[in-house]
């Protein structure tokens, strides 16, 4: 026997094993402030929040989104996504002190953390994705951009960015004009009107729309039965499912981005940026309204909408500084 023969019939070791990477009891600590996380063969469920209670969007939950998506893509136990949001709503309140680094580092939040969140979803998750929508609130981006979209009846969408005088290019205005067609989704983009759950189901925004409450079981149902099917085939299925998104991402969604970055850079310049008596809402007031917004009793964002209707919600007095005075979560 040759020695290379010898050789080939010895048990061969790597000269270096697998890295190792941090489990779920690892890096569920790192975004404690941010998210709650639990799996459950194999499909992991993602509560947004803020520490104790629900989420007040931040220039810190922003990018602790897009960071989360790349360490949950990396971990190979993960086999099926749930995103949500946690109590009966998405996210209504902004963090009025978690931006203040963002005048400094506008370019870094606008720019590499919008493309990033949403690039990220994309393109490191290869698993099935379901958003389950337990109510009304702003940035339903991710939400809209999982495989699987469940909301539940009471559940509004609107795009407000250019009734606050922002530019809609971090991926709202992008995924109306994708999924309700150029001309509804210019509309909806340029009015800021609201459109119901049911007409996201007819208009092929959503996928299904469940009773109050139903959502996130839902969700977990449907993840189940996605777990009956092999693991490739799950794969190769969920790789079909992003490509449509994948292709708007990387045909527009960049320019869509540098839009809004151009707009508030102007508007800085003109010292037209910051609480809702300036020309363009700065995102430290990005809470401002949601509640009188998405009010059951308020349907003044439901109607077609006019010059005055716009101004309403700019002269909410102490309706539009009400999410100040709500508690912050330990």
């Amino acid at each position: 026997m040759s020695r290379k023969e010898e050789i080939s019939m010895e048990k061969l070791t790597p000269m270096a094993d697998y890295v190792k990477l941090p489990g779920l009891d690892e890096y569920k600590e790192w975004f404690k402030d941010f998210f709650d996380l639990r799996r459950e063969d194999g499909i992991l469920e993602v509560t947004m929040k803020t520490k104790g209670g629900p989420m007040y969007w931040s220039g810190m939950a922003h990018r602790a989104m897009s960071q989360l998506m790349r360490v949950i893509s990396l971990d190979r136990e993960n086999e099926v996504l749930i995103w949500t949001h946690q109590g009966p709503d998405w996210m209504m309140d902004g963090d009025i002190g978690g931006w203040d680094q963002y005048e400094a580092t506008r370019f870094e939040h606008q720019f590499n953390d919008d493309t990033d969140l949403i690039k990220n979803m994309l393109f490191d998750i290869n698993i099935p994705t379901i958003a389950a929508q337990q109510g009304c609130g702003f940035h339903w981006d991710s939400a809209i951009l999982s495989d699987i979209t469940i909301c539940a009846d009471d559940v509004r969408y609107d795009d407000m960015h250019l009734q606050l005088g922002l530019v809609p290019g971090d991926g709202m205005g992008l995924l109306l004009q994708t999924l309700l067609g150029i001309k509804k989704g210019n509309y909806y983009m340029y009015t800021s009107r609201q459109f119901t759950a049911q007409q996201a189901l007819d208009w092929g925004f959503v996928s299904e729309v469940v009773p109050k409450g139903q959502a996130l079981d839902r969700a977990w149902e449907i993840a189940r039965m996605i777990k009956e099917v092999p693991y490739e085939t799950r794969m190769l299925t969920a790789i079909i499912a992003k490509r449509p998104f994948r292709k708007m991402f990387v045909e527009d969604f960049e320019t869509s981005t540098l839009a809004e970055i151009l707009s508030s850079y102007i508007k800085v310049a003109q010292g037209e940026v910051g609480g809702p008596d300036k020309k363009q809402v700065n995102e430290g007031y990005c809470g401002s309204g949601m509640h009188w917004r998405y009010n059951p009793e308020v349907d003044t964002m439901m109607k077609p909408q006019t010059a005055e209707t716009w101004k309403e919600i700019r002269n909410l007095g102490p309706e539009y500084t009400k999410w100040w005075e709500q508690p912050k979560y330990d």
